[in-house]
């Protein structure tokens, strides 16, 4: 039987966004911000009640090239949500693809969101264009 060998790399799709939850106290914040700030990413806090949320910082360096949120105190339900976007979340899902994310620190979280895009360069003009289909799964 022929393997078929496709992946996001292959069909042009990009990691564009992550987000995972956490239900109540079950987030053990710094534990996961120490953790990632090891695997080069910033960490900041900010509350989800406020329409101009500030962020806060909490484990910042400027060597590190990546950075995650912690959005705490929603309106909603009880919770945190942990977000990785643009550029950190490609590099999450890297790290992830390379078996080097120790899942255990995350073993109380559900997987929220997951948006990957469809870029493809047009060549026929000086100017790069980049066509973006965005396909994002709720969970």
């Amino acid at each position: 039987m022929n393997q078929n060998k496709l992946s996001f790399e292959s069909e042009n799709l990009v990691v564009d966004y992550i987000s995972f939850k956490f239900q109540e106290s079950h987030c053990d914040q710094n534990k996961i911000a120490k953790y990632l700030f090891n695997l080069g990413f910033n960490s900041y806090q900010q509350s989800g009640k406020l329409s101009k949320p500030v962020q806060e910082r909490m484990l910042v360096n400027s060597k590190n090239q990546f950075a995650i949120l912690f959005v705490n105190d929603h309106s909603y339900w009880k919770g945190t949500l942990l977000q990785f976007s643009g550029l950190n979340a490609s590099q999450f899902y890297f790290l992830a693809k390379q078996n080097i994310i120790d899942w255990k620190i995350f073993d109380t979280v559900t997987l929220s969101r997951f948006d990957i895009y469809y870029s493809r360069e047009n060549n026929k003009q000086v100017k790069k264009y980049y066509f973006i289909y965005q396909i994002t799964i709720f969970i």
